[in-house]
């Protein structure tokens, strides 16, 4: 028998007056199955498979989707239309950077840069605990905490050098280069960015400093009772504690 790849069907729908692109659909045998981010799946094979992935698509994106008058009333107007784009953003777009430009231009020193800074630091409050059950030492975290107590009281030393490198997972002596690799790297590249943004102010780290930690995340680097997506944590617990500079309670 013949063996042929499905064909992928692109669809997007329209919730709350805004688009959701980047969605697809195939056909298996008797079974439609959708994805965006989250997959659902229909049985039966109707003659309407199209509309049918899009009410599954409509369902989907309506379970996960946060409406604007939820975004907390504390953030700055700015702050709050781009955290809503950034919270409801899917998988192929890239709504960081909108998020850290939002706030505005931050000089070294100044206040919004304390706020960005304390966003970034906080940011690494979920993900560094995951860092000793994979490999040797606790080095993500522990930069972590020199950071976080750097920006509660600025005399106490760090070895900025040190800080703004990528640690080097391993296990065993041994540079860790299985699957958890996926998860360490970025965690070292988010804390790494995160100290590079406290010296810096540049807003390049701060934004690859919040991907990587994203990235973790997905990876599965959270508590058990962490939100099902780093956007919806970062919006509703990161940022309001970021715009008060104060930490975020520990977790994990």
């Amino acid at each position: 028998m013949e063996f042929s790849l499905p064909e992928i069907h692109e669809i997007s729908v329209d919730v709350d007056g805004r688009r959701f692109d980047g969605s697809w659909y195939v056909v298996l045998q008797n079974m439609i199955v959708n994805y965006n981010g989250f997959t659902a799946s229909a049985t039966g094979c109707p003659a309407n498979a199209d509309e049918v992935a899009k009410g599954m698509l409509r369902e989907l994106v309506a379970a996960h989707y946060v409406r604007p008058e939820s975004i907390p009333a504390e953030l700055p107007q700015s702050v709050r239309e781009a955290a809503h784009r950034y919270v409801n953003a899917s998988l192929e777009e890239s709504p960081v950077a909108s998020l850290v430009e939002s706030f505005g231009d931050a000089e070294p020193g100044s206040h919004l840069h304390r706020q960005l800074s304390w966003m970034c630091v906080n940011a690494l409050a979920m993900i560094v605990p995951a860092w000793k059950y994979m490999c040797d030492g606790n080095a993500a975290e522990e930069t972590y905490l020199d950071l976080r107590q750097w920006l509660e009281d600025p005399s106490r030393p760090v070895d900025w050098t040190a800080a703004r490198t990528p640690a080097v997972a391993t296990r065993s002596g041994m540079r860790v280069g299985d699957c958890d690799a996926c998860r360490l790297e970025p965690i070292a590249t988010a804390v790494a960015h995160t100290a590079s943004y406290l010296q810096s102010a540049d807003p390049a780290d701060a934004t690859e400093s919040l991907e990587s930690a994203d990235e973790a995340y997905d990876e599965g680097c959270h508590s058990r009772d962490a939100p099902d997506r780093f956007g919806k944590w970062l919006v509703f617990e990161v940022l309001p504690n970021a715009l008060a500079c104060r930490p975020i309670e520990d977790v994990g």
